[in-house]
């Protein structure tokens, strides 16, 4: 089932607590536990700062502005968003080719909305800061990467058409985007009784343009190996 987790400040950086020449990490990952409890307004460096026990001065050497630190975090967490889409990947290299490369990328646009329900507030900086910072598209640039790898594998297997610019599939992008908007701002999802057939479903449905006519057979068809196509991250 879908469901929303509450972030906590678990992952803060406990006064005193870093490794003499790790400051600015010690800073990221107290900045980075903020944003997920409260998002961009929480990163102030002047309360991170004495937080982890240093002055403000010798914050301020790793990062000159706030911005720096916003851009950062926000890069960090499309980082997150990648290792939870490879997490979701298909193992069983036994597995007909055609299947898993639909498998992975519907698993891939699901971890995605996974993410935003997880944690929305980072979600929301992560976002928000995207086209504005070479430091966070850099960063989302190797999500969309490792989605277009599926697509151009999928399609060498004969499960997506060949040539697919996945960055140019609006009907995709709308069904991943779209739920991730509602996960950031509105959490409806998961108030849903059968948040993850819905999400699901909306992903799949959202494919289709993708699809060759194999492509569809493995969409529709019923018999699907067990841990398979049932194997969702949420």
């Amino acid at each position: 089932m879908v469901a929303a987790s509450v972030p906590t400040a678990e992952g803060a950086v406990r006064k005193k607590s870093y490794h003499h020449g790790d400051l600015r990490n010690a800073i990221i990952q107290e900045a980075t536990a903020r944003a997920r409890v409260s998002g961009e307004k929480a990163i102030i460096l002047r309360e991170i700062a004495p937080q982890i026990g240093v002055s403000a001065t010798a914050a301020y050497r790793h990062f000159t502005n706030r911005q720096q630190l916003v851009e950062e975090v926000s890069a960090r967490g499309f980082v997150a968003v990648l290792a939870r889409m490879e997490s979701a990947a298909v193992q069983d290299a036994g597995t007909d080719a055609a299947v898993v490369a639909y498998t992975d990328l519907r698993n891939a646009a699901i971890a995605i909305v996974e993410f935003a329900l997880e944690e929305p507030a980072w979600a929301r900086m992560m976002f928000e800061n995207l086209g504005a910072s070479e430091t966070v598209e850099e960063q989302a640039d190797t999500v969309r990467g490792r989605l277009q790898e599926i697509v151009d594998w999928g399609a060498r297997a004969g499960t997506f058409r060949p040539g697919i610019d996945l960055r140019r599939e609006r009907t995709f992008w709308a069904a991943v985007d779209g739920l991730s908007a509602h996960a950031m701002f509105e959490n409806s999802i998961a108030r849903l009784d059968d948040a993850e057939r819905a999400v699901t479903r909306t992903i799949e449905l959202c494919m289709t343009d993708l699809l060759t006519a194999e492509g569809l057979r493995i969409r529709d068809e019923a018999g699907l190996p067990d841990g398979i196509v049932g194997r969702l991250p949420i």
